[in-house]
């Protein structure tokens, strides 16, 4: 069995028929059944709890990830106790000061009250940061990379986009302080570090590799059956690459 997860992309939006998915055009391959725990509008943060969560109650014999875009994130509604990603219904910020837009928004989902929106949506807007976002899903990362490993579990890991990800790693290297009754420099990971440590940082996205091989794209700007091809032809060479089909044998 290959597990995955991901977001609107490893779900297969716009592509019709699962059995043109990657990941059961990979499990396909492989003979191998196919769990995937992905979501439509799924964050990172999702990703994160919900592969630890699986992989403790329901081990596999491999993982793949597709990491999505780092400003997304979800919540658990306590008036329903239903967890909810926090879609963005527009995001725009200013390159120089990361400042969200004032029409930056995230969805009023149905099941929220007012004063639930306005909360989530200031804390999405004033607080939670691109900068924050982008270190807290390359922690999410690098905490699954080392559970994983320690689980004994093999896995891959691919991005969904450049767009608010690698191509944010040179803030990495800015100075950061920490701050309680004084403020002081903290030492910290480098943009050097992370890509040692996360090798599918300096990898082609997903999204990146349809786009230059021009595939077909839906209305939703999901790539479409010859992008999933592209994807799924790309993971089975890496499982070959990385002698990994050998854990299907066992």
């Amino acid at each position: 069995m290959i597990y995955w997860n991901g977001c609107s992309f490893v779900q297969g939006m716009e592509v019709e028929e699962a059995k043109n998915h990657f990941p059961y055009l990979v499990g396909s391959h492989f003979k191998q059944d196919t769990w995937r725990n992905s979501k439509v509008g799924g964050s990172n943060d999702r990703i994160w709890r919900t592969t630890m969560d699986d992989m403790i109650r329901n081990p596999v014999p491999l993982v793949v990830i597709l990491w999505s875009g780092p400003n997304r994130f979800e919540f658990l509604n306590l008036s329903t106790n239903i967890w909810r990603s926090a879609v963005w219904v527009s995001h725009r910020f200013n390159k120089v000061t990361l400042k969200l837009t004032d029409d930056s928004e995230v969805h009023f989902h149905p099941d929220l009250s007012l004063k639930q929106w306005q909360g989530l949506n200031g804390y999405a807007k004033e607080v939670r940061n691109p900068k924050y976002n982008l270190i807290t899903t390359l922690n999410h990362m690098l905490s699954t990379k080392y559970f994983l490993e320690a689980k004994g579990i093999p896995y891959l890991f691919y991005t969904m986009s450049s767009g608010q990800l690698t191509n944010m790693l040179d803030y990495l290297d800015e100075t950061r302080l920490e701050g309680a009754n004084i403020v002081w420099e903290v030492p910290h990971m480098k943009k050097e570090d992370y890509i040692r440590e996360l090798p599918c940082l300096k990898e082609e996205p997903f999204y990146d590799m349809c786009k230059k091989a021009k595939v077909p794209f839906g209305p939703r700007d999901h790539p479409l059956e010859e992008g999933h091809k592209l994807m799924a032809n790309r993971i089975i060479g890496d499982i070959y690459k990385y002698e990994m089909d050998k854990i299907f044998t066992r």
